[in-house]
């Protein structure tokens, strides 16, 4: 008999299933994650000894921030990082509404540049870079002060639902009034009130939340996001924000709070290695106030057949303690990630920085080596003759400098071996080695010498510029058709799902209507993945090529190159070339009307209407005297017709007049007979 699932067991579920997540993260991932953090700040590797040189080349660290100016510049030198496409021609406003305010929301709400900023310098350095999106609820209270007001503006107040009452005072008073009816002054009471309400006002917005590696949890054998069996968002909430959240304040008060030993999120390796750096690794949270107490809260997405029925279905699941604060069906999982390095079907690639981890290690091994050859160059060893030997002077080196000894053999320099040359081509090689795997090498980090000599074309220097970029390229189209295609859709399925109300938006100094209740689902994206300036080269060299061709070909066939055509080509070369505000510069053609006619033809043509109305009227007239001639025959036939229906009314009176008298006359002669 199928029964629903109780509050424990779904804890026990989850619980389960955050336990083998967290296994298998801390048994591989998290391990690898901390070790690429240590190497990109520099950290000692382990097997420093006292009195060698310990520094550290920070290889990892220089790979990374070399992509990421690429990465950012790939990304965000448009006017926006996505454009909806539509699917017919009905689309095509939505299409072009939804990429405007949907880049608005990412860049101007949400700070969508270091969005991405953290996003790609997470995955490069840990894997995977998590942004969490959602609709976030806000609730904006102000305080509202009224004075002597009526009864029926008190009452009209009080019923408002985003109004409550703070404080009130009734007054009375005595007025003398004329009574309207008998024209005497009468005495009336006077109710007034002072009133202070507060008003809460709830909107809402897309937000977007870069999510900490160590507080993002998978289940093991999950390829990605959209296929996981199990999710979950580990995070530290204060006691009050959880109360601000909605959820009962009773529940919250009980549960348990922050505790070092216990807390899995700061004891993890990611979070140490991310804060022993600078020594940010004590908790900063820790509050002597009740309810900025923090507490541990996992958000977990799971399926989950809640009512026996053997069909799972995808649940929201936020737990702390022994305690469930929400659970709800939903239809999405709200998370997006990016790998540079991915493997098919894991989800967890490789990050850029374990391509570069030996490479770090060797050559921080071979320069160490290089320095600890130079200090004894600088500052070489002795053999002494024990007892021949003023020790004390021997270790105090200085500039001009006396060593006191007994004989002049008793102190001998050791030879420093110089140093080889096969240290240097090492370091070389393993450059060399780094530049194979990452694409990065002096050339693209900068102008190099080689570059400028003069033998170097600019050809061939943009060639070698453009072959260096390919990593980079081939990391963005991942980004791009992965985590940053789904961030986008999902915030264009947040604004259609919660967003009803019709707006203006300011988008590169001028104002659109935007009514995202008018959109429809699932609307395609494409994203606007940008170039590197190898390729902007070659763009604008196409685009003034075609302006040529453009020119050449309005030249020679009349009609064929418009106003507007010139334009959208303007605003396409100023786009590549990064100029923002192109209608600064360059206005859109208005259609002109068609000129008019000159003074002469105006004037025959008044002339020619005027012989025209000459010729109607007249023409008119002739039809009224041809009528009025009509009208008289008419009159005149039926005249004719009257007279003559009047005289056979006659003849027929004096028919029947001529039967009576005869009839009357052979009356007579019979009664005479």
């Amino acid at each position: 008999m199928a029964r629903e699932l109780d509050d424990a067991e779904i804890i026990s579920l989850v619980e389960g299933e955050i336990n083998g997540s967290s296994d298998y993260l801390d048994s591989e991932i998290s391990i690898q994650q901390a070790k690429a953090q240590e190497y990109f700040y520099g950290e000692p590797f382990g097997n420093e000894e006292d009195g060698r040189s310990q520094v550290v080349i920070t290889d990892v660290q220089d790979t990374l921030m070399w992509m990421m100016p690429s990465l950012m510049r790939i990304f965000t030198s448009g006017d926006g990082v996505v454009r909806f496409v539509p699917e017919g021609p009905e689309d095509e406003e939505v299409a072009e509404q939804a990429t405007k305010y949907v880049n608005h929301v990412f860049y101007k709400q949400n700070n969508g540049f270091m969005v991405l900023y953290n996003m790609f310098l997470d995955a490069l350095m840990q894997k995977v870079g998590i942004v969490k999106h959602y609709w976030e609820e806000i609730e904006k209270t102000s305080s509202e002060s009224y004075e002597n007001l009526i009864d029926e503006e008190f009452q009209a107040l009080k019923e408002q639902e985003d109004l409550d009452l703070v404080t009130h005072k009734k007054y009375s008073a005595t007025e003398t009034v004329i009574n309207p009816e008998t024209g005497e002054p009468v005495e009336v009471e006077v109710i007034t009130h002072n009133a202070t309400f507060t008003r809460t006002d709830i909107s809402g917005k897309v937000t977007l939340e870069n999510v900490p590696p160590e507080e993002f949890l998978i289940n093991r054998g999950a390829k990605t996001i959209e296929d996981a069996r199990f999710i979950c968002h580990r995070s530290h909430k204060s006691k009050s924000d959880l109360i601000k959240m909605g959820y009962d304040p009773d529940i919250i008060d009980e549960l348990p709070g922050y505790s070092s030993g216990a807390d899995s999120i700061t004891t993890s390796v990611e979070y140490i290695s991310r804060h022993s750096y600078d020594a940010s690794g004590a908790y900063p949270g820790d509050s002597n106030t009740e309810s900025e107490v923090l507490v541990i809260i996992n958000e977990s997405y799971i399926k989950l057949d809640m009512d026996g029925s053997g069909i799972s279905v995808l649940h929201k699941v936020c737990h702390a303690g022994d305690e469930i604060l929400d659970i709800e069906p939903i239809d999405y999982i709200p998370f997006s990630s990016v790998c540079p390095i991915p493997i098919p079907h894991k989800f967890y690639g490789l990050s850029v920085a374990e391509t570069v981890e030996d490479i770090q290690l060797v050559r921080s091994t071979l320069t160490r080596n290089l320095l600890d050859n130079m200090y004894l160059a600088n500052n070489g060893r002795f053999q002494v003759v024990e007892g021949q030997v003023n020790i004390d002077d021997l270790l105090t080196s200085r500039p001009g400098g006396i060593v006191r000894t007994r004989s002049p053999s008793a102190l001998t320099p050791i030879q420093t071996p110089a140093l080889q040359p096969a240290a240097f081509q090492m370091l070389q090689y393993w450059e060399d080695i780094k530049t194979g795997r990452t694409g990065v090498n002096p050339n693209t980090q900068g102008l190099s010498a080689d570059v400028l000599k003069s033998h170097v074309t600019q050809g061939a220097a943009t060639a070698a510029l453009t072959n260096s970029q390919g990593r980079v390229e081939l990391i963005a189209r991942v980004f791009a058709d992965t985590g940053v295609r789904n961030m986008f859709k999902s915030i264009y399925n947040l604004i259609q799902r919660f967003e009803d109300r019709k707006k203006l938006v300011r988008v590169n100094n001028a104002y659109y209507p935007i009514d995202p209740s008018s959109w429809r689902e699932n609307l395609d994206v494409d994203i606007e993945v940008g170039i590197g300036y190898g390729d902007q080269d070659i763009r604008l060299q196409n685009l003034s090529t075609f302006a040529t061709l453009m020119e050449k070909v309005g030249q020679q066939t009349e009609g064929i190159i418009q106003p507007d055509n010139v334009f959208n080509l303007m605003r396409e070369v100023a786009g590549e070339m990064g100029i923002k505000n192109v209608d600064k510069f360059v206005s859109a053609p208005v259609v002109k009307p068609p000129a008019g006619p000159t003074p002469q033809e105006q004037l025959a043509q008044m002339q020619a209407q005027a012989q025209m109305t000459i010729a109607q009227a007249a023409k008119l007239e002739a039809e009224v005297k041809a009528k009025e001639l009509e009208i008289k025959a008419a009159k005149v036939e039926l005249e004719r017709i009257e007279i003559e229906h009047e005289m056979a009314i006659k003849q027929e009176q004096l028919r029947l007049k001529a039967i009576e008298l005869g009839y009357e006359m052979n009356s007579d002669r019979n009664i005479k007979a």
